[in-house]
């Protein structure tokens, strides 16, 4: 009959070694760590097309936000200054402002009652395509140049705040093409 075998004997004899775990577990977790490696590779297109999809769908009710707190500002400016200044009744001889130029709008944006940046000063957008009339330019600080201007001609419709033809507002030289004449 074999000998008994006495626990203490296991820890005697292998005491100062290391466990081996065999080849198959090595296996196993090289092909375990593989797949999560994998797995997150051809994970990270998807993650990253969602993040691009959300700030897609968060930019137009960034862009309406800024509009209705800009035409609410405005409102209660017009407001303020219907209270305390009679408006004057516009004369039906009256000249519209001379045009120093016509442009086209190459880079969409806001179009602001007053050139400067400022979330109060949004009137609307122009969208690309737009034709606009030059009525005034001014160079502020930084060389950077405004015209104030009319739009003439809306191309296709790029944003829910989008003018209208015969708005009239400020818009930075740099979402215009070349004046002509």
């Amino acid at each position: 009959m074999p000998p008994k075998v006495d626990p203490r004997d296991w820890e005697r004899l292998f005491s100062g070694r290391r466990r081996r775990r065999g080849p198959l577990r090595t296996l196993v977790t090289a092909l375990v760590g593989g797949l999560l490696i994998l797995g997150l590779i051809s994970a990270a297109p998807f993650i990253l097309r969602q993040i691009e999809i959300s700030r897609e769908v968060m930019r137009p009710t960034q862009i309406a936000l800024q509009t209705r707190e800009a035409r609410a500002t405005a409102q209660r400016t017009a407001t303020q200054q219907s209270t305390l200044t009679p408006t004057p009744i516009p004369s039906p001889t009256a000249t519209p402002p001379p045009i120093i130029g016509r442009a086209r709008v190459i880079n969409g944006g806001n179009i602001r009652s007053e050139p400067r940046i400022a979330a109060e000063t949004v009137i609307g957008q122009v969208c690309v395509g737009d034709q606009v009339e030059l009525l005034a330019e001014e160079t502020l600080a930084g060389n950077n140049r405004w015209y104030r201007l009319r739009v003439v001609a809306t191309a296709n419709d790029c944003a829910p705040q989008r003018v209208k033809a015969g708005t009239e507002g400020w818009v930075s030289a740099t979402l215009l093409s070349q004046p002509e004449p």
